[in-house]
């Protein structure tokens, strides 16, 4: 009798325990015959952790039958032992709609793991400027933005006390004391976690999100105190005559220092502040407007690195004249519409344009195929998407965070009551509030042109689907095999990024000139600069419903935080099994860096085999796994090595060669793994987004294609049984 052991890897998303080989045992019933009876049951296995206390234990269900001879093409009686390697709690859904929307914007954040292992592992080498700047992003988002945010909401939460416990105002709680509590609190906050939470194993996103709240606590904290210190309303000595000591002189009004003075004006003067109307609200409101400035400097600064690294990739790409000449183009034009001075001019000058771009199209289809693959190979360059994740980081957490601060001014808005506007924190909402939505309507009309962009390769992978995923070089696959990694979608980002910022940048020199005290007007409307303006004006009309349309966008996910806390599961995953515990690459021989989790869900691998091989002697291995379960199955099969025991391996859908392999190639290295293994089998459909085939070199992987059905459902998909009862010979 030959004894089979199976271990079964589920993929992403949100697994249930057991979900997965039973699933399995369920199709090989069905599709395979089996007699029956198969038995189940549940082991716990601890974790090897030798530093806890406290044993982590995860389950393991085990399915076990016995297959008479002759059955499925066995000349002898078989016996399987299953276990399942089970790894989804490792990153657990979130509850709520609070905890939901926290998650979302950490799953942003996350995504620049992957940005940082693109320039550190990619198969091309990225230029030295280009891994400062991603790694410069990265950290401005982890221990900028993302602190900053932090700090609002909290200091949010802090100013309910003038609602709730005490009104604000110089004979009870100075608003610049209350600033100076938020520091110690965000500092304390720091310490706690430093010095009694922080473990070996924490993220680089952790790191530096308490290492920006202790730094910028302790800023908030100085702030405040220097404030609260200077304030020229803070109780005086009265003056002793020292001939006559029953006397006293009045105490003499303290003027305020001329910095505190210049804040004052500048908060006060840049915006129509509701809080500068009440004096006991002056300091806070002061303190707030230089955090905000803050924020916006952060963010332009955010931008410059983007636009830097488009530059430095373009120039490398292309060269320094070829990336002149394209960014003088568009420039030329715009600026030769602006300074036409009358229609038939302009006119004149949109037919030159036409022709031009006539004289191209005809170059383009006289060089046929060699300018379309040239064309192809720069703009579809796919092992480089460090650009586009940091673009979508941007764009996507301006979306997000703007929807949610939206329901929160909502909120605060229904706490005052009918009578509202009362309270500092309500003031400062409406003071502010308009410029946290300037460039809304500049984001919702990116949106809108990012699906309309995307609805042509979706539209044509829809029409082809036959053909893509069967050569991944062709241009085809290039320019509509993928949606989210799409080359004209990541170009459009890459504008949609420059469009805001746009927005931004004008809203910024405004209030600059308002902040040094330079008499605006407005540019001639006949000049470019006017015409810019002008257009930023018209664009900020359609703010209130692109609010309008972000506010239910925020309603619609709380009311759905379930749904959307699922379907998040998918990046969850992802981001869980690339978090790093530092920034800098863990493959350098002198890089401290880590991938706790993932080593953590080898671990697992381990375990399960070791625990299963010692109880169940066996004379096969067969290792199936789906999704990301196969690169986890195969990084784990290659820790193991050569064994005697003839190891299988059947994976489906799988990401291994085209996604891992192309985008983290140093890290996802599978060349020598058919080696170890007696057969690998890889199951993929033809329209799977995630999944495909396996490319390795000596074509020892063999690949099968079956009918259409995207990327989940492998375990119970007649279409799948089928192509296993023809690779194992069953005819009937």
């Amino acid at each position: 009798m030959q004894r089979n052991l199976i271990l079964v890897v589920h993929g992403i998303g949100e697994q249930t325990p057991g979900q997965t080989i039973d699933a399995l045992t369920g199709g090989a019933i069905r599709e395979l015959g089996l007699p029956g009876p198969v038995e189940s049951r549940t082991e716990m296995i601890a974790e090897d952790r030798p530093g806890d206390r406290q044993l982590r234990l995860f389950p393991c269900h085990i399915r076990r039958t016995t297959l008479p001879a002759g059955h499925v093409g066995q000349a002898e009686e078989q016996e399987v032992l299953a276990g399942e390697v089970y790894w989804s709690d490792l990153s657990p859904a979130p509850r709520g709609a609070v905890a939901t929307g926290l998650d979302l914007l950490r799953t942003v954040l996350t995504l620049g793991y992957l940005a940082l292992d693109n320039v550190s592992q990619s198969v091309e080498p990225a230029h030295r400027w280009i891994r400062a700047l991603v790694h410069l992003f990265v950290w401005i988002f982890y221990a900028l933005i993302a602190p900053m945010n932090a700090l609002l909401l909290l200091g949010s939460i802090l100013m309910l006390t003038d609602s709730f416990i005490i009104r604000l105002g110089p004979d009870t709680l100075q608003g610049a004391t209350l600033m100076a509590m938020l520091g110690a609190i965000a500092v304390a906050l720091h310490l706690v976690w430093r010095y009694r939470l922080r473990r070996p194993e924490s993220s680089y996103l952790e790191r530096c999100f308490m290492a920006g709240i202790g730094g910028l606590g302790a800023l908030t904290l100085i702030a405040g105190l220097m404030v609260r210190l200077a304030l020229p309303d803070r109780p005086e000595l009265a003056v002793i005559d020292l001939n006559n000591p029953q006397a006293y002189m009045p105490a003499i009004p303290r003027e305020p220092p001329f910095w505190l003075d210049w804040l004052r004006k500048a908060s006060c003067g840049s915006v129509d502040l509701t809080a500068c109307w009440n004096p006991a609200y002056q300091d806070i409101a002061a303190l707030l407007w230089a955090f905000t400035m803050l924020m916006a400097l952060t963010w332009l600064a955010a931008v410059a690195v983007l636009l830097a690294m488009f530059v430095i990739s373009a120039v490398t790409d292309l060269g320094g004249l070829r990336t002149a000449a394209l960014a003088g183009v568009p420039l030329s034009v715009i600026l030769a519409i602006q300074l036409s001075p009358d229609l038939p001019r302009l006119l004149l000058l949109l037919g030159l344009l036409i022709a031009a771009g006539a004289v191209f199209a005809a170059w383009v289809a006289r060089q046929g195929g060699d300018a379309l693959g040239r064309m192809t190979r720069l703009f579809g360059r796919r092992a480089r998407i460090y650009l586009p994740i940091c673009n979508a980081m941007l764009f996507l957490w301006m979306l997000i965070s703007a929807a949610i601060w939206s329901i929160f001014a909502e909120l605060i808005h229904k706490l005052d009551g009918p009578q509202g506007g009362q309270t500092l924190l309500s003031q400062l909402y409406a003071d502010y509030s308009g410029l946290a939505t300037s460039t809304m309507s500049y984001i919702v009309f990116g949106v809108a042109g990012l699906i309309v962009a995307g609805v042509v390769p979706l539209l044509i992978r829809q029409r082809r689907k036959e053909a893509l995923a069967l050569d991944p070089d062709s241009w085809l696959d290039v320019w509509c095999g993928r949606i989210i990694l799409n080359p004209v979608l990541n170009l459009l980002l890459m504008f949609l990024i420059l469009w805001i910022a746009f927005g931004g940048a004008l809203q910024a020199v405004r209030t600059g000139f308002d902040v040094l005290g330079i008499a605006y007007r407005p540019w001639n409307s006949d000049t470019l600069i006017g015409g810019l303006i002008r257009f930023h004006e018209t664009i900020k009309t359609y703010n209130p419903m692109a609010i309008a349309l972000v506010g239910m966008a925020g309603v619609a996910a709380y009311r759905a935080a379930d749904f959307v806390s699922s379907a998040l599961g998918v990046a969850r995953d992802i981001s869980v099994y690339s978090a790093r515990t530092l920034a800098y690459s863990p493959d350098t021989p002198e890089g401290r860096s880590a991938y706790a989790s993932r080593q953590r869900i080898k671990a697992r691998f381990h375990s399960v085999l070791a625990h299963l091989s010692r109880q169940y002697p066996h004379d096969r291995l067969i290792v199936i796994a789906h999704s990301q379960g196969t690169v986890i199955a195969a990084r784990a099969l290659q820790e193991v090595g050569p064994t005697e025991t003839p190891t299988f391996l059947v994976t489906m859908g799988s990401p291994l060669t085209h996604i891992y392999g192309q985008y983290f190639a140093n890290g996802f290295d599978m060349a020598d793994l058919p080696r170890q293994t007696r057969r690998w089998i890889n199951i993929y459909r033809c329209d799977d987004f995630v999944g495909t085939e396996v490319r390795l070199p000596g074509d020892k992987v063999e690949n099968h294609r079956v009918a259409p059905g995207g990327h989940t459902g492998y375990w119970t998909d007649a279409h799948v049984w089928m192509t296993v009862r023809k690779i194992l010979g069953i005819t009937s």
